[in-house]
């Protein structure tokens, strides 16, 4: 008999590991796949989820079942349509055909919608203006509305980097 030598032992050591490495060398792609997989379907769920973010968390409060707010930003002259980006000077807010009528009348169409002013110092005059407009151009109507009072303290707790630049701008110039 012949005796085996140190090549012999390691082809049976190869002929013996060959089918564990092809194993898993199968079972590791099939979890790169896997991966791979899993990563794009979270990766499109989440470009869903941020662009319905975006779409309304800018300009809507939402109140789940109870309805939701839609933001007017109210400045010394004039109203921002913070869903729009329009912008009404103060005294033409109640313009027919105008943006802020235009805008108040698609908001209160439907059931359980608002308008919520954010209203920034010395703007309740301009607020007041519209809240005004909106009575004469839907009489004996109920209409709701929310405001948020956007005073130096208010607008100091948020962080900067959240701030509007128009927002932080009056607040820079009244600071003065």
């Amino acid at each position: 008999m012949r005796q085996r030598g140190h090549s012999d032992s390691l082809r049976d050591q190869e002929k013996n590991n060959a089918p564990s490495v092809e194993i898993f060398g199968g079972v590791f792609a099939l979890l790169l796949v896997l991966f791979l997989l899993i990563n794009t379907f979270s990766q499109a769920s989440l470009q869903e989820r941020l662009s319905d973010i975006n779409e309304g968390g800018a300009y809507k409060v939402d109140w789940g079942t109870r309805g939701s707010g839609h933001v007017v930003i109210a400045f010394p002259g004039e109203l921002r349509i913070a869903e729009t980006s329009e912008t009404v000077r103060k005294g033409a807010i109640c313009a027919e055909g105008g943006p802020f009528t235009r805008y108040a009348r698609r908001i209160y169409q439907a059931r359980d919608r608002q308008i919520v002013f954010t209203i920034l110092e010395n703007s309740v005059a301009t607020m007041a203006e519209a809240r005004n407009c909106m009575m004469q151009i839907m009489p004996g109507r109920h209409l709701t509305i929310g405001w948020i009072i956007a005073d130096r303290e208010l607008l100091k707790s948020v962080s900067l980097d959240d701030i509007p630049p128009y927002i932080d701008e009056v607040v820079r110039e009244r600071a003065r």
